[in-house]
């Protein structure tokens, strides 16, 4: 975008049309000393052929604009509310209100030497003149240049560096100039606001004669002026010096009713914009913490039909937005950040922030907005990708793994995960097959099933071990009503007849959804290293001290000689950095949990030294579970424990101790023992008396999807029996 030419001549003639909202170029910016206190400033404006000088006095937005940089020189302004004033017998541009449209292009700027400074003496003559020579001319000449303006212009034709630079265009224009007057247009209301000094007879001797007509006809077509005082036309004071605005925008101001196209956002739009866009994706929410404390946040990408943009809630707005935005529905967004985008997880050059103030409002939905678009890309140009590169991928799940749960070593937290393996019809064998993650709650959808079309945008290429996979896509659309996914399952189970595939499992060290047979589980644990020495850097490259299996076992045996319980001391101490927080307690503080030993009446002690009266007890039990191939001894802790008993420790407890309560402490090992569970085991060597063994502890526990289960194990059997075909 670009100044509006002739816009200074439109405004000076004192006959703009109210719709008119010029853009103009910001050349030189100064703050004036004001009086009064208050704060004012200079801003001088270009529309590419002239330079003036407007003013921004208190009450105008383009104050708090400058003070927040978001207004600087280059800056393309659209004015929407400005006026001319009378000060002290000259015409000056009062800017109340403008819009930031960006900066101008530098191919698009014009040299300040070629610039032509807005004379303005009263509102009867404003109209470029002719600068006064300058003295030194006689002795010094300048030559011409090549649009016979004068100026700063060296033998070579370049100008100096000051002329070269922005500021003080508009305070300095070189000399001598020699313009043509512009015309004025007919009927000016700020024409009459002050008679002409310079119209009388002596004036009119040394003009040329159509100037005089023109001059005569404009005096006699403008009305006379009306004394309103301090009030405008309306009686009501409606503007800083209590006179009605020359122009005042009804359709130009975006915070009213118009709305900005994506593509025009930059870091320099003003606060004042809204745009209507659809909603194209929106991730989960995703909590965080940091020196400042913790946090929470998600992100959209939306778009209209000038482009897309991507878009991070933060803070209260994720509360407040997060339920109410839908993918695919339509909605005005208004006073958020506009941000440089990083490339590396945003889409365009910039991106929004959205904090507490943001405002979004739902809107009609508007069929001129593109919805969700694809750009395919086959699946054999995954391994040519740079790490971070999104993409879209058209494709068939062909084989799906169960959720996975962990501990983030960064955060401390638990996190879940699931490996999709999806194939297209793509690469020179007739198909490409690659492993897709996916985290949070769409890990845990029911809705994966085998042998689905699913078409999915933004999917981020990650490596793992040197092999290329998709990770995180931002929408995962299952089923989709298209040509293409119905053309794509035909040739997927035309290739499962003949060739069925088994998916490439890619994280190491036994950590994958895989589902394993207990059997297998202990030979895989036969390659387990060392426990780690406390203090003691890993070696990357020798074994991993830790396994992570999935496991469907049932639980075969649960000792009941001792009570699977311990008592355990409730004083709060600090936590550790990054540990997870529990309910109920202080962000800085947690269970001490350590065993106490009672040393008298209402009397126990850990070994930390703390004492209580009253104890709080937590699960810790061992017991066996047992498939077709083996039976593993696990060790079961409070949390997981809880989903086995049905019951908290403490009433286990009191029905434990208590023997007329045996009947229900036998419903309670009832609804433990004979349960097919689906286990998430985690195993490491432990020396225990100079004797190295593996334990295995129970990380999670969740029940069975029976049908679900069924069809995986059905398409398992068949890719063994394709398998030994060939």
């Amino acid at each position: 975008m670009e100044p509006t030419r002739g816009a200074i001549g439109r405004i000076y003639s004192g006959n703009p049309s109210r719709d008119f909202n010029p853009y103009l170029e910001v050349r030189n910016i100064r703050k004036l000393d004001d009086p009064q206190g208050g704060t004012r400033y200079a801003v001088s404006v270009t529309d590419g052929d002239f330079v003036v000088k407007a003013l921004a006095l208190p009450g105008s937005s383009l104050i708090s604009q400058i003070e927040r940089n978001e207004v600087i020189v280059t800056t393309l302004l659209c004015l929407t509310d400005y006026r001319l004033e009378e000060l002290n017998g000259s015409s000056f541009l009062l800017i109340n209100h403008a819009r930031v449209m960006g900066t101008v292009p530098e191919h698009l700027r014009v040299p300040s030497e070629r610039l032509q400074k807005w004379v303005t003496a009263g509102a009867r003559q404003q109209q470029p003149v002719a600068t006064q020579p300058d003295p030194s001319a006689a002795l010094f000449p300048r030559p011409a240049t090549a649009a016979g303006v004068g100026g700063s212009v060296l033998a070579n034709g370049e100008t100096t560096p000051e002329k070269r630079g922005n500021f003080g265009a508009a305070e300095h224009t070189p000399g001598p100039v020699t313009m043509q007057p512009y015309p004025p247009m007919q009927g000016g209301a700020g024409a009459a606001a002050m008679p002409n000094p310079y119209s009388g007879p002596s004036c009119d001797q040394s003009m040329p004669a159509f100037q005089q007509q023109q001059q005569q006809q404009q005096q006699h077509q403008q009305p006379p002026p009306t004394a309103q005082g301090r009030a405008g036309a309306s009686g009501n004071i409606t503007d800083f010096f209590g006179r009605q605005p020359l122009v005042k925008s009804t359709t130009g101001d975006s915070s009213v009713g118009g709305f900005v196209p994506i593509k025009e956002l930059s870091p320099y739009t003003s606060g004042r914009w809204r745009i209507k866009a659809r909603v194209l994706t929106k991730s989960d929410i995703r909590r965080f913490s940091n020196a400042r404390g913790e946090g929470q946040l998600f992100k959209i990408d939306i778009g209209d039909k000038s482009g897309e943009i991507s878009g991070t809630f933060f803070g209260k707005a994720v509360d407040k937005y997060y339920p109410m935005l839908q993918q695919g529905q339509v909605y005005v967004f208004s006073r958020a950040h506009v941000k440089p985008a990083n490339p590396r997880y945003d889409r365009g050059d910039v991106v929004l922030t959205f904090e507490d103030q943001s405002q979004v409002e739902a809107a009609q939905d508007d069929q001129e907005i593109p919805g969700v678009s694809f750009d395919f890309k086959p699946l054999c140009s995954v391994p040519e990708l740079e790490q971070h590169t999104t993409i879209d991928v058209q494709a068939v799940i062909y084989a799906v793994q169960e959720p996975f749960h962990f501990t983030s070593k960064a955060s401390n937290r638990e996190m879940v995960k699931r490996e999709i393996g999806i194939w297209d019809a793509s690469g020179p064998d007739g198909g490409s097959a690659c492993n897709v993650t996916v985290w949070g709650d769409r890990a845990l959808s029911d809705g994966f099933e085998i042998g689905t079309p699913v078409f999915m945008k933004a999917a981020r290429v990650s490596e793992w071990n040197g092999n290329k996979e998709l990770s995180s896509p931002s929408v995962i659309e299952m089923n989709p009503d298209d040509g293409r996914a119905f053309t794509l399952k035909a040739k997927y189970e035309e290739v499962q007849k003949t060739r069925p595939l088994n998916m490439r499992t890619s994280t190491a060290g036994g950590a994958s959804g895989a589902r394993k047979t207990a059997q297998e589980v202990r030979e895989e644990d036969m390659q387990l290293g060392p426990p780690p020495v406390m203090g003691q850097a890993l070696d990357p490259n020798g074994p991993k001290a830790i396994h992570r299996h999935i496991l469907q076992a049932t639980i075969s045996t649960l000792p009941t000689d001792r009570m699977p319980c311990y008592a355990s001391c409730p004083a709060l101490v600090a936590r550790a950095a990054g540990a997870t927080q529990q309910s109920g307690q202080a962000a800085t503080e947690r269970a001490c949990q350590k065993k106490v030993t009672q040393e008298g009446p209402n009397m126990w002690r850990c070994p930390n030294g703390h004492v209580c009266q009253n104890p709080t007890f937590r699960y810790l039990c061992r017991m066996q579970v047992m498939d077709h191939t083996e039976c593993l001894e696990v060790n079961v802790f409070d949390t997981v424990a809880k989903q086995f008993f049905g019951v908290e420790a403490d009433t286990y407890t009191r029905i434990f101790e208590d023997p007329s309560l045996e009947s229900q402490l036998q419903q309670i090992h009832k609804r433990v023992l004979w349960r097919r569970q689906l286990f998430r085991l985690r195993a490491q060597k432990e020396v225990w008396q100079e004797v190295e063994r593996v334990k295995y502890h129970v990380d999670d526990v969740s029940s069975i999807a029976f049908a679900k289960d069924g069809r995986q194990m059905l398409s398992e059997v068949k890719a063994a029996l394709a398998t030994g075909q060939r």
